[in-house]
């Protein structure tokens, strides 16, 4: 078989493989739906993964930024219900929904790792411990648990502009915790993918928790105007383009030394095994 470069083979119809383009972010073929004899399977690149997921946060970009646009411009509060189904500063809509299933994503790719490495006799805790860090952000994502702590320490430590939102001091001493714990795993990755969840990590706090301290100084001192909310689209679009760039480094770690992932649904274990 021809030596790849972090893609998952492309089988056609007449039975060769086509040879994936090199670089980290190129354009790759188009996925294959593939019949092979009684086997039918959907084969995907990691980059097709990252392309579609990005064309699809730039469509929520582009939707936040038509309803901040109808809100503060046409004075439109409210269209049918569709202002705060795209409004990237409201929870409980499309953009929360993405980036929780996007975080759970990633927790479920961090297992197949795990399992992966613990069959080939590797070490495979830090993997297992960077699934659950990821289900828990998934279901903060969604119960918006950080949020709840907002009140009570703002008024424990009488906090105020760039603390305002003051979750940012607890979650930003775990993280630093979790960095620190993680550094010497991290190190000992492969350099492409210490690259890539470099990037992706920074991506992400930046988003996450610096322009929420950014957004934190606007509202404390002239509330939820539209400077305020193009600093939320900025954090949130930040916040999924760092998701789906983790989802690729996954996928790419994965494909890297098994070429494959092959998830097959049966009707029973002997047709597996056939």
């Amino acid at each position: 078989m021809p030596q790849q470069n972090q893609d998952l083979t492309i089988r056609h119809s007449a039975g060769h493989a086509e040879e994936p383009q090199a670089g980290w972010f190129s354009p790759a073929p188009a996925d294959t739906l593939v019949d092979d004899g009684d086997l039918l399977s959907l084969e995907i690149t990691p980059r097709v993964v990252l392309a579609g997921l990005s064309v699809f946060i730039v469509f929520l970009l582009l939707a936040n930024l038509a309803v901040i646009l109808l809100t503060f411009h046409f004075q439109y509060d409210d269209v049918h219900g569709l202002t705060r189904l795209f409004n990237f500063s409201d929870e409980k809509n499309i953009p929360t929904l993405f980036s929780s299933l996007g975080l759970i994503f990633c927790a479920a790719l961090l297992v197949v790792i795990a399992v992966m490495r613990k069959k080939s006799g590797s070490s495979y805790w830090p993997w297992s411990g960077l699934a659950v860090v990821f289900l828990f952000l998934s279901i903060d994502e969604t119960a918006s648990l950080h949020e709840k702590f907002t009140i009570p320490i703002r008024e424990a430590l009488n906090t105020s502009g760039a603390f305002y939102f003051a979750w940012v001091i607890p979650y930003g001493v775990a993280l630093l915790f979790l960095g620190l714990l993680y550094l010497r795993f991290l190190m000992s990755l492969p350099r492409r993918t210490i690259v890539l969840f470099i990037i992706s990590g920074t991506i992400y706090v930046a988003g996450a928790m610096g322009l929420e301290m950014v957004g934190a100084l606007r509202a404390d001192t002239h509330g939820d105007d539209l400077i305020y909310q193009l600093i939320v689209t900025c954090e949130e679009f930040l916040e999924m383009l760092g998701i789906i760039v983790f989802i690729y480094s996954l996928l790419a770690y994965i494909v890297e030394p098994f070429k494959q992932l092959k998830i097959v649904l049966a009707a029973n274990r002997r047709d597996i095994m056939a």
